[in-house]
Order: structure tokens, then C-alpha cells, then sequence
């Protein structure tokens, strides 16, 4: 308890006592409590405002991750397609189809 054993507290407790006196001592007892609670309470609603915005946070994360890959599926499934337009406008044998990646290349060259 910052480094204040029980024979200063008892000491500083005799202090206060002695200056304050007893009525006044139990009002300055009852304001420190009050602001200790109050205290208290301010630092429980930052907590859970820091672990909100945290989750807020994450979940934009996944949000964002999960958009990257559904472009990255949208444009592996155009490349098949495209595949397929080739090889069904050509007519091409299955032993002499492109693959998908010259597909893709083919079609990054060609814009």
C-alpha cells in the first residue's frame, strides 16, 4: 500500500485526527471515500471503453480480411471463366487447353 506499513497509517490517522478533529475527520473520511468510489467508477468505463473500441477494431479487421479474399476468389473465378470462354470459342482438345495461369497472364498483358 505505496510503501505505508500499519504504524504510519496508525500515526497519520492519530495526525489527522488531532488536527482535524473527530467530526471533521469523519466528513474528510467520507468525501475520500466518495471520490474513491467516483474514481473507481470513471476507471471501470475506460476499461470497457478501451475493450469496446478494441472489438470494434477487430471486427473491422475480419471485415476487411474477409473482403480481400472475396476479391481474390472473384478474380480467380473470372480467370476460369475466362478459361472456358477460350477453350469453348476455340474449340481446343483437353490435352491442348491453356491453363489458368496463362490464362491469367494473357489476360493481365492484355489488360
Amino acid at each position: 500500500m505505496l510503501g505505508v506499513g500499519f504504524p504510519e497509517l496508525v500515526l497519520i490517522l492519530v495526525v489527522a485526527l488531532l488536527v482535524l478533529g473527530p467530526q471533521r475527520l469523519l466528513e474528510v473520511a467520507r468525501m475520500l471515500g466518495r471520490a474513491y468510489a467516483q474514481l473507481r467508477r470513471a476507471s471501470e468505463e475506460f476499461q470497457n471503453t478501451i475493450r469496446q473500441d478494441l472489438a470494434a477494431l477487430e471486427r473491422q479487421e475480419d471485415a476487411n480480411r474477409n473482403q480481400a479474399v472475396a476479391q481474390e476468389i472473384r478474380e480467380r473465378v473470372a480467370v476460369i471463366a475466362d478459361v472456358q470462354t477460350a477453350i469453348i470459342r476455340e474449340g481446343t482438345p483437353l490435352s491442348r487447353r491453356p491453363s489458368a495461369d496463362t490464362v491469367a497472364e494473357e489476360r493481365e498483358e492484355h489488360g
